[in-house]
């Protein structure tokens, strides 16, 4: 398992292992956010709503996430999400 000190930033050695671990998680979670936001709008939720969760959710992660490298992976793939559903 991981140092949960090098996947969040808290000044842990992180070590490749690490790094990888907390991208991939990052990556799930947006692969899964994608699947979650497209069921929404598929069942009539309406598009602007959908966006303002995911606002709202980029908003919690700006808050919450301390290490400023996954802050911004999580950033750049939220924000391909929202892309994705803003142009569909």
């Amino acid at each position: 398992m991981p140092d949960r000190g090098a996947l969040f930033g808290d000044g842990a050695p992180a070590d490749e292992d690490a790094i990888a671990f907390g991208e991939g998680a990052i990556t799930l979670w947006a692969n899964l956010l994608t699947l979650m936001a497209t069921h929404l709008c598929e069942q009539g939720t309406p598009k602007a709503e959908v966006l303002d969760m995911l606002t709202l959710l980029q908003d919690t992660n700006e808050a919450t996430i301390r290490s400023p490298r996954a802050k911004a992976s999580a950033a750049s793939h939220l924000m391909a999400v929202y892309t994705a559903l803003e142009i569909s």
